[in-house]
């Protein structure tokens, strides 16, 4: 087994001999399978346990267990296709790695050092199979838009299971927290009337609404026929209403715009820092509690100046945070520190906030210096599903951790600027050779 410093076009490794066009190209299949596998990680399947309780829980097994099964499944297409390597001098890949290697750190003076351990591990091992699709699909020599198209193939097919399943989950497939018949209250959604939010397997609304949230931008950028995008964009957009969120409303918004604009004016780079501009100014906003656009008037309730009491969370977060400035308190530790104030807190509700919380000083600057890989490449490369993402991320990490935060959201946004980066990097090559060749 091999792996290569750096993916080259002609040639995979130093000393392989093998050339890009003698390698099998992996069937559609041979990666929706494990896309699916890993979107499905992150959906709980049991009923969740007490947030404070330690040791091994049946959901963490089958979450890491997916991943693992995900990861021997794309280990075997590598095999299978001539040549074990690929680009771990990645940009990307090497920042998340260094951030959680700090995560594995601060499991020394984490308040639940296995749950910190397991959860950088996992984070981890999610952006090793970002890697590995990304190399798989550029060996392939896939055409434009077709990884966006089986991702979102991937995540139509577990959302469309989830459904079912809801069936034997909550008697009926839609289930939402108005209905006072079922037991929501083991998810931390007690009965409302006032905003019934829609529920898959046993997810939080607010992950069920990022999971919706991937799937739409993924089908939006893809290849599919216009007779199926339309109504699975319908569909999938009325589940998103029904999940009523607000920052992720926001953010999808933004995100199908700024979409439709590069697809208008692909060469603008203007244009795209301009986008980039206005999702964070949006994303403040939220944080400052300023007014939502009337377009979605019907998502604001009684307590939306204070966000939830997420403005109350935030000044508490903001305390423990001085306590341990540069270090943190130990990555995924925060739920320890805030449930005792906040009984529906398990996380800062915020992922710079979370990170600064968990991982300190460092964790955020590590987490700065992949937004700058990000921001690069967005305005380099110009892909339309990475400039998706990360505009829905940059705006719903303001209410909620997405970002260095283990999920489907970080696992697209990862594999959105790993393909964008190879593939870019694998072009610029191939012209400097054939350029090289005409001298």
């Amino acid at each position: 087994m091999q792996l290569s410093s750096e993916i080259k076009t002609d040639r995979l490794g130093p000393s392989a001999g093998v050339r890009i066009e003698t390698l099998l190209p992996v069937s559609g299949l041979q990666l929706i399978i494990p896309l699916a596998a890993i979107v499905l990680a992150f959906v709980p399947l049991v009923p969740p346990v007490e947030a404070l309780e330690g040791g091994v829980t049946s959901r963490g097994v089958i979450e890491f267990g997916l991943i693992l099964i995900a990861l021997a499944m794309l280990a075997i297409s590598l095999k299978q296709q001539g040549a074990f390597s690929f680009d771990v001098k990645n940009a990307a890949f090497l920042v998340i790695s260094m951030f959680c290697w700090w995560c594995m750190v601060s499991a020394i003076w984490s308040l639940n050092p296995i749950l910190t351990l397991a959860k950088a591990a996992e984070l981890w091992c999610v952006s090793l199979a970002a890697m590995m699709v990304a190399t798989l699909a550029l060996r392939s020599r896939f055409d434009e838009g077709k990884l966006e198209t089986l991702l979102a193939l991937s995540l139509v097919a577990v959302i469309a299971g989830l459904i079912v399943a809801n069936i034997f989950f909550w008697g009926k497939p839609l289930p939402t927290t108005d209905d006072a018949s079922l037991p929501f209250d083991i998810l931390g959604e007690g009965f409302s009337d006032e905003r019934p939010r829609l529920v898959l397997a046993y997810q939080h609304a607010l992950v069920t609404a990022d999971l919706l949230a991937i799937a739409i931008i993924s089908v939006f950028t893809s290849q599919l026929r216009k007779v199926l995008k339309a109504p699975l964009l319908t569909g999938l957009l009325a589940l998103f209403w029904m999940t009523n969120v607000r920052g992720g409303s926001i953010g999808l918004i933004v995100s199908i715009a700024a979409i439709a604009l590069l697809k208008l004016r692909r060469n603008s780079v203007r244009l795209i820092a301009v986008m980039l501009s206005i999702s964070a100014v949006v994303a403040g906003l939220m944080v400052v509690q300023d007014r939502l656009p009337a377009l979605i008037r019907p998502l604001i309730t009684d307590d939306f100046y204070t966000l939830n009491s997420r403005t109350e969370l935030w000044s508490k977060t903001l305390s423990h945070i001085f306590a341990r400035p540069i270090l943190g308190h130990g990555f995924f530790a925060s739920r320890y520190l805030l449930i005792r104030d906040f009984s529906w807190a398990g996380h800062a509700h915020n992922s710079f906030l979370e990170v600064l919380l968990t991982t300190g000083l460092i964790g955020l600057l590590i987490l700065g210096a992949f937004l700058l890989v990000l921001c690069r490449e967005i305005l380099v490369s110009r892909n339309a599903l990475l400039l998706g993402i990360t505009l829905y991320c940059l705006i719903q990490g303001m209410l909620n951790p997405v970002l260095f935060f283990p999920g489907v959201a970080m696992f697209a946004l990862t594999l959105a600027l790993i393909y964008a980066e190879i593939k870019r990097s694998s072009k610029a090559q191939a012209i400097g050779r054939s350029r090289g060749g005409w001298r």
